[in-house]
């Protein structure tokens, strides 16, 4: 048989079953000290006032009373009316045990067991609690010695009922655990309200990435908890818009790459089958097919180029070899390799570099950083437009200017631009990686990209790389 799996408690449960524990201790405690209290007054203080009340009578009976065993039946009223107490029943008892009198004038049946009497003492009055043998009553009784000649005569005993103490106590003791349990119980109410309020964020997390993981990216829950639940929802929240982000961005790679590969298969297909089918006497067919399939194969390389430099950058498998070199010579080669784009839109380059700058980074990398900036001003400008370089030293940093005077940006892209398959066009060719990669690489060695640009007048872009 397979074994049966039990479900664990959940953190309400589990919250209510810790407060109740916590509480019901607390409570337990608080009453437990309440009652050692209760206890003290009441009883305590009951046994301190009926033994200082025998010592006393006592010392005053033996210091100025004609106290002898030959007047000793004469003195018996006496003494009953000088050293009687309030509220309790007085008793003159022989060391025998025997009562001789009583305040309440009825003598008692039964003697006082003799071991109670020896252990009591002048200074030490003896106290019992017990019940009375006739009455069943509980009472408390205090008993002293009197001394003649060193030799005690009799005891004093005074006797106080406990059912007044005893039924007063109980009483509070009942409030007691009434308020202690009403306490327990408003408590677990609060505690219940608490844990709905701690667990409802959490439920809602939980059925939102249940949703989520069915692929309901636009989950969302309420970010308006205190402490760290609101800290929590809003982190749901934005792992969510993340992810939001990132599936859309991948939808957007997915359309890009499929137009962007589309484009140059389909001219590398066609003109293909144009030269197999065609007449190789013909020679300008034959060079304008070649022409186009090899400018659509370059293409694709450099689109391949770009995507494995993502693929490293998302890896963080892109590094840097910085080495020496002279930034004008870099500029210089770059425009030169771009010659061609620039004539054929008659696009007019200027090149200024203020300073002579040697600089340590990755030759390669700044020099794919600056073909991508050219290309971009060169692709965006109009027929017949102008673009600057410029190259300058601004205190430890060097500075690369790339201007033109082309479509430029809208306001509402801009913060975008940088952004991985970010395309304000959609028609233009690439899928957006340019920038990102270029972003990255200057990133790598500690400089910044700046974009600067007004929508219809051009766009400047700076980047500044440190020297060292």
């Amino acid at each position: 048989m397979g074994k049966v799996n039990k479900s664990k408690p959940g953190i309400r449960k589990r919250l209510l079953r810790l407060h109740l524990f916590i509480i019901t201790l607390t409570v337990v405690l608080f009453e437990s000290i309440f009652f050692i209290g209760i206890y003290q007054y009441y009883y305590r203080n009951t046994e301190d006032v009926i033994s200082s009340h025998a010592q006393s009578s006592a010392n005053f009976a033996m210091k100025f009373s004609d106290l002898s065993p030959y007047n000793l039946k004469n003195s018996l009223p006496d003494m009953i009316r000088e050293f009687k107490m309030q509220g309790a029943e007085m008793q003159i008892v022989l060391p025998s045990g025997k009562v001789l009198a009583s305040s309440t004038g009825f003598l008692p049946e039964h003697n006082i067991e003799e071991n109670i009497l020896n252990t009591a003492s002048i200074d030490q009055p003896s106290v019992w609690k017990g019940k009375n043998p006739g009455t069943d009553e509980r009472i408390m009784a205090a008993v002293v010695p009197l001394n003649y000649d060193g030799q005690t005569i009799i005891y004093f005993r005074y006797v106080i009922s406990l059912s007044n103490i005893d039924h007063l106590v109980q009483k509070i003791i009942t409030i007691a655990l009434a308020i202690g349990v009403s306490i327990i119980f408003v408590v677990l109410l609060l505690s219940k309200a608490l844990a709905t309020k701690i667990t409802t964020p959490l439920t809602q997390i939980t059925e939102a990435s249940k949703r989520f993981a069915k692929g309901d990216f636009d989950s969302s829950i309420n970010e308006s908890y205190i402490g760290e639940l609101g800290t929590l929802a809003k982190s749901f929240n934005d792992m969510c818009n993340a992810l939001l982000q990132h599936e859309k961005l991948k939808d957007q790679f997915v359309s890009s790459i499929s137009h962007e590969l589309r484009t140059p298969l389909t001219s590398i297909k066609g003109w293909s089958e144009t030269l197999l089918v065609g007449s190789l006497n013909n020679p300008d067919e034959m060079k304008t097919g070649m022409k186009i399939i090899s400018r659509e194969t370059e293409r694709l390389i450099i689109l391949v180029e770009e995507l494995l430099d993502f693929s490293r950058m998302n890896n963080e498998a892109f590094h840097i070899e910085p080495n020496k070199f002279h930034v004008e010579n870099l500029i210089k080669e770059v425009a030169e390799q771009l010659e061609k784009q620039l004539k054929k839109k008659q696009i007019e380059l200027g090149i200024h570099v203020s300073d002579y700058i040697d600089l340590i980074a990755d030759r390669n990398r700044i020099k794919q950083v600056l073909i991508n900036l050219l290309d971009n001003a060169i692709k965006f400008s109009s027929p017949e437009g102008k673009i600057i370089i410029s190259c300058y030293l601004s205190g430890n940093h060097c500075m690369i200017e790339v201007k033109d005077n082309g479509a430029g940006i809208k306001n509402t892209d801009l913060p975008n631009i940088s952004n991985p398959f970010y395309k304000p066009n959609q028609q233009t060719t690439g899928v957006g990686l340019g920038l990102a990669i270029c972003k990255h690489i200057i990133d790598l060695h500690h400089g910044r990209l700046e974009i600067d640009s007004t929508f219809g007048q051009g766009t400047k872009v700076t980047i500044s790389i440190p020297m060292s």
